[in-house]
């Protein structure tokens, strides 16, 4: 359910990435720079999920192509530059 691995930051610095996952929940990861910490983050995030607590359970919205289309154009379309928009 859940593992520590050891790894090297792009620093040069000791850390340990943790990741906890169970079936049916999205997975948790996170690093530490000690071991301590993590394997107490370790301990806390895995009685959470066993107790689901910590991964509530989340229904998807629905949106129509209409509404999806009506973001693109408010949110994204702004930020593109001229010459990438396709236009006729």
């Amino acid at each position: 359910m859940a593992s520590i691995d050891q790894r090297q930051s792009p620093d040069g610095k000791l850390v340990y990435r943790v990741q906890v996952r169970r079936k049916g929940t999205p997975p948790q990861t996170t690093t530490f720079t000690k071991f301590a910490d993590a394997k107490r983050w370790t301990q806390m995030t895995e009685g959470r999920v066993i107790e689901d607590l910590h991964f509530p359970s989340t229904k998807p919205t629905r949106h129509t192509v209409g509404e999806t289309t009506e973001r693109y154009l408010r949110e994204i379309l702004p930020h593109v530059s001229a010459n990438t928009r396709y236009n006729q």
